[in-house]
């Protein structure tokens, strides 16, 4: 096989959007096509290397590796189309907090451990005031609120974020890191419920047998292939009885629009939701692509897996 046919397969294997398994930036699996186990592929002194014996006899780009250097194309292009350029504009301060009037002035500094803040005078309501950026009242600094919430979210204790702050110089409670993080959840649910999430136009539906109040069900859950945000949730007490119509149509709502390729197992709830609720005659249609797992008991969810959307 020339150059030319390992591209060409390498591009199928790419758009089949099953065969391909990332593992990490540099590490990959790509099913073999003769579908008896998988080639590991790695990037290693500026080159891919395959354990298939095509690249192993002859040192030459095999398919795996055209397969995977076409998925990396991909999926920076679709990183670099969703890039947006952040802009943090400064906070200005042109009315009063109390009473909304306008004529106000600087009027001194407050300093604290958290450092120093711009205190402003109301000529109206005399009272004085200052904007903090939702820490208002809070003795501890931004960063260090921000942090222990970072870190509790990763999976410490709120005993060990409170050790890692003191180490920073904050001395708290590991009560006190509890209620920032009860304060904050609560405002960021809010702001949440407002936001219509950017994600791609690759979806993936799977499930997971797991204890809710003390018996086991099924958590039906919709997640965005690329940005691996949750769009939308649904517990189910049987996976062969189970309407998945409902599930996909919170989907639907919760972005606004529907997917161009939904990628799922064999179940056939899902298949019968995707029939009933995405499919359309009429083109551009809704795809629905089904994925084999690995037989590699060994190897990570199916959910990390790359995918190429079919062209």
């Amino acid at each position: 096989m020339d150059q030319t046919g390992r591209e060409m397969r390498g591009r199928q294997i790419c758009e089949k959007g099953t065969e391909i398994e990332r593992l990490d930036e540099g590490t990959y699996r790509v099913g073999s096509q003769s579908g008896t186990g998988f080639y590991s592929v790695l990037y290693s002194h500026d080159a891919w290397k395959c354990s298939c014996p095509d690249h192993l006899n002859r040192t030459v780009k095999c398919k795996h590796i055209w397969a995977v250097e076409f998925s990396v194309s991909l999926r920076k292009e679709v990183q670099a189309t969703r890039t947006e350029a952040l802009k943090i504009e400064p906070v200005i301060v042109t009315a009063c907090r109390f009473c909304g009037s306008e004529n106000i002035v600087r009027d001194g500094i407050r300093h604290n451990k958290a450092g120093n803040i711009q205190l402003h005078s109301c000529r109206n309501c005399s009272r004085y005031f200052s904007l903090n950026l939702g820490f208002e009242k809070m003795k501890a600094s931004p960063q260090a609120i921000t942090g222990a919430m970072q870190l509790y979210f990763t999976g410490e204790s709120l005993r060990n974020v409170q050790k890692f702050l003191s180490l920073q110089g904050v001395n708290v409670s590991h009560v006190a890191v509890y209620k920032w993080i009860r304060k904050y959840v609560r405002l960021m649910e809010k702001y949440l419920e407002q936001v219509k999430p950017k994600v791609s136009d690759t979806w993936r539906a799977d499930e997971l047998f797991m204890k809710f109040s003390g018996n086991m069900k099924y958590l039906f859950a919709m997640m965005d292939d690329e940005t691996r945000f949750w769009i939308a949730q649904e517990v189910g007490g049987s996976k062969t009885i189970y309407d998945a119509r409902h599930f996909f149509q919170k989907s639907e709502q919760a972005i606004g629009k529907k997917p161009m390729t939904l990628i799922t197992d064999g179940l056939r709830a899902y298949m019968d939701a995707y029939r009933k609720e995405w499919y359309t005659v009429k083109k551009p249609r809704t795809q629905h692509s089904l994925f084999r797992p690995f037989r590699d008991k060994s190897s990570i969810s199916h959910q990390d897996r790359d995918h190429c959307p079919s062209r």
